[in-house]
């Protein structure tokens, strides 16, 4: 019956990907009322206390995974929009949409100052696209985020390169 419809049994989410989607579910929030990096931390303060049952079943470095990552985007939160401004060539930042918009902020977030590899960063945020865009968001995140991978690796190269 699945096949006919064409419906798909989803993964379960585990680990930082499920720590991701809150992340992200977070985040959307506060840009879809347009709101500043102060607002983010409000945000996040908020969710915790009206998330408890789902939050004590994060283990320790889930729960850290999101503070760690809300303080981040908060305190980078002009310099991750810039960066995104940077790479997206021929459209303005205002043009993306929402659900594109958040998620490109959470990676470059990750790109910029976490310490996973781009690749994982990029394959996870490419099926959060796919599961709460449209059918071309995950094309057009994926090709942005392709763009600021280059500039990170080539900002970490130059970084290697002049410290030696």
């Amino acid at each position: 019956m699945k096949e006919i419809f064409g419906e798909e049994t989803k993964k379960k989410k585990a680990g930082i990907r499920l720590v991701r989607e809150e992340l992200f579910k977070i985040v959307f929030g506060v840009e879809a009322t347009e709101s500043t990096s102060e607002e983010l931390e409000k945000a996040f303060d908020i969710y915790l206390s009206n998330n408890e049952d789902f939050v004590s079943t994060l283990s320790e470095s889930q729960l850290k995974f999101l503070q760690t990552s809300v303080k981040g985007i908060s305190e980078n939160y002009d310099n991750i929009k810039d960066t995104i401004k940077a790479n997206t060539q021929n459209w303005a930042y205002e043009r993306i949409g929402l659900v594109e918009r958040t998620l490109l902020i959470i990676a470059t977030y990750e790109f910029l100052k976490a310490n996973t590899p781009i690749e994982v960063v990029a394959n996870e945020t490419v099926e959060l696209a796919k599961e709460y865009g449209n059918e071309k968001s995950y094309e057009f995140v994926n090709g942005i985020l392709a763009n600021i991978g280059k500039t990170v690796v080539c900002q970490i190269v130059l970084i290697k390169k002049f410290r030696l």
